[in-house]
């Protein structure tokens, strides 16, 4: 043995080392932002969100990556290199699959109005707190949860017009465009507008109330009017319906939503209590969203190391005497999906 030969022992141990010490780092950011996040959840507007299903699937491909990974050690231990083969190159694919439906669940919660930065009360595009539509000479209503004409529920064919006329006030509105005319399709005899209770008249292609061309922050209204009409946003950032895709808390305390008025313990918010939550952010979407940027970097480097175990594997490189590598792997994979079971059931029970 020359000078620089180490004892594979050492060597393993080392390593093995060294990995314990990457988890244990991990394991202290994923404790300080579950604690931040929970002392945060009890002082503050809390906003609670349905899980996505895939989140379920991910689960499930986590935890059958570990056992692929378990079958795979054993398989090596054998010498039964064919099945070494077949369980790593499966654990492989549920390690893409998890990743997958991570991505699908993630982006599921952000097309909802979930994100970094975020207000959780639709307070500037509001409809009816500074703009509201009419349809033909009648008055569009809205309950915080349907539009209704004439008394009964927007149709589909209208809801289709209304999002199709909303995505031309979003490009008429946007900062780049107001110099230039709004494109409206029958404006006046379709759609029109009113702002605070006055008639928006579209003339030369340019939008005005009272005879004045609308101002920066009448046209950055619009534009949020707009493009909750257009997500399906209502009265929040968030979409779905208060209740059922999404709750509010209150210093833990559930709120409730009746004609568009929030309720804590059957009594109405005070007026400081509706400020603050006009102006509050989602900070439990910031929240969750910071653990998903984290977490990534981790899931990248499982799947890394499965498709280093896979061609490995193929190159029969691993032995009944030497297989640290898919050891390594292992304990890298049971971890993260303990780690993922752990945020999983930390949002379920605790957020």
């Amino acid at each position: 043995m020359s000078t620089f030969d180490i004892d594979p022992k050492i060597n393993a141990k080392a390593k093995k080392n060294l990995l314990w010490f990457g988890i244990f780092s991990v394991i202290m950011i994923f404790a300080g932002l579950t604690s931040a996040y929970v002392v945060s959840k009890g002082s503050v507007f809390w906003v609670e969100f349905k899980k996505p299903a895939d989140f379920i699937w991910s689960t499930v491909m986590v935890v059958l990556g570990s056992l692929l990974l378990i079958l795979a050690t054993r398989s090596v231990k054998k010498e039964n290199y064919r099945l070494v083969k077949i369980f790593t190159g499966g654990a492989l694919l549920t390690g893409i699959l998890f990743s997958y439906f991570q991505w699908t669940g993630w982006t599921d919660l952000s097309s909802r109005g979930n994100a970094l930065n975020t207000p959780i009360v639709n307070s500037v595009g509001k409809y009816g707190l500074f703009y509201s539509l009419s349809y033909e000479g009648k008055e569009i209503t809205f309950d915080g949860y349907d539009f209704y004409y004439q008394g009964d529920v927007v149709s589909t064919e209208l809801k289709g017009k209304m999002v199709a006329f909303c995505k031309e006030l979003m490009d008429g509105s946007k900062p780049q465009n107001r110099e230039h005319k709004f494109e409206l399709t029958d404006y006046g005899t379709g759609f029109a507008l009113k702002y605070q209770n006055q008639l928006v008249t579209y003339l030369n292609g340019q939008m005005q109330v009272g005879g004045l061309s609308l101002t920066n922050e009448m046209h950055d209204r619009l534009y949020r009017f707009a493009e909750s009409i257009v997500n399906n946003r209502g009265d929040f950032m968030i979409s779905g319906r208060f209740g059922e895709d999404f709750k509010i808390h209150y210093k833990d305390k559930e709120l409730t939503y009746q004609n568009r008025k929030f309720y804590l313990g059957g009594l109405p918010l005070s007026a400081k209590q509706e400020s603050d939550l006009n102006g509050a952010e989602n900070q439990a979407s910031a929240y969750t969203f910071a653990f998903v940027f984290v977490h990534l970097f981790h899931v990248i480097g499982g799947l890394v190391a499965l498709l280093v175990i896979w061609i490995r594997s193929i190159q029969v490189r691993y032995t009944s005497g030497d297989y640290l590598g898919i050891q390594l792997g292992s304990i890298y994979w049971h971890f993260l999906g303990i780690l993922w079971i752990y945020l999983y059931a930390f949002l379920i029970f605790i957020h």
